[in-house]
């Protein structure tokens, strides 16, 4: 299985609520059609800060968030493939357009609705990332609180080490918070998964690109996603959690979250795919 994220700036054109609607209703549209794909997830910062949702909680559990973190990111995708070639493949025209001889190709998916330009300020991050699935999200039908932790490794911590106790001690720790409906911890990997996706000349290979890229990068080692019913189950299982903040400042230097609203457009399956044409 290949997880990547792609992390995206709005269109400074756009408002934070003008990008979503265009994210979730356009974009989604052609990118849950890409050839391939296994599994499809949109998240977007949501509106409310922190500090709202999660009320003193909020700086209680926040040490080291970057200044501006905020202005490099307004949302993410979660792309799931069985494989690499499937993952650089994806983008090429879909037999799935109804027509009268039966399926057309539809050249349209291969742009992921072309819309790029419009919709985002400069290309999105992409990087692959190791996923360690503590306890599976099962989503009910009806929209749920999901919230996100970025996580910065301690500089004297090899990342083997690092990811063996999160894993580990620190995972089966949180596994533990009542009414946690869901826990996936995802690690960044240094694979490269853009040259072949976006085009040479894309904005993401300049300069600038990079150094807007490496910026974001260096904020953040993990992300941590939690899935609970509402906010204040998380504020009452945290409060409740001791030893937690110990663990936090052995493991990290820095830690922070984020409440984003989740759009499932493909619901990740990571068993083998099936022998027969499936969407």
């Amino acid at each position: 299985m290949l997880k990547v994220f792609g992390f995206v700036r709005r269109n400074a054109a756009l408002t934070h609520d003008e990008y979503r609607a265009a994210h979730v209703g356009y974009h989604n549209s052609y990118g849950r059609r890409l050839n391939n794909i296994r599994g499809y997830v949109l998240n977007v910062r949501a509106n409310a800060s922190i500090a709202a949702t999660l009320g003193p909680l909020a700086g209680a559990v926040t040490r080291g968030e970057p200044p501006g973190f905020d202005d490099l990111w307004d949302g993410w995708g979660q792309l799931v493939f069985d494989s690499l070639d499937h993952y650089l493949s994806a983008k090429t025209p879909a037999r799935d357009k109804p027509g009268p001889n039966g399926l057309e190709e539809d050249p349209r998916v291969a742009a992921v609705g072309g819309d790029g330009p419009w919709l985002y300020s400069g290309s999105p991050f992409q990087f692959m990332v190791v996923e360690h699935v503590a306890i599976p999200v099962r989503r009910p039908e009806r929209k749920i609180f999901k919230l996100v932790q970025f996580a910065k490794r301690r500089g004297d911590l090899p990342e083997e080490l690092f990811r063996s106790y999160v894993c580990g001690r620190y995972a089966v720790q949180l596994q533990r918070l009542a009414g946690l409906r869901g826990l996936i911890i995802n690690f960044r990997t240094g694979t490269d998964v853009m040259h072949r996706f976006f085009e040479p000349g894309a904005e993401a290979f300049t300069a600038d690109g990079k150094a807007v890229r490496d910026r974001f990068y260096g904020t953040w080692d993990a992300i941590t996603e939690f899935w609970f019913d509402h906010p204040q189950q998380f504020v009452a299982a945290r409060g409740a959690a001791a030893g937690l903040e110990v663990l936090e400042t052995e493991l990290f230097a820095a830690v922070y979250y984020r409440e984003v609203d989740e759009t499932v457009a493909v619901n990740p399956n990571r068993a083998p795919a099936p022998a027969f044409f499936f969407r």
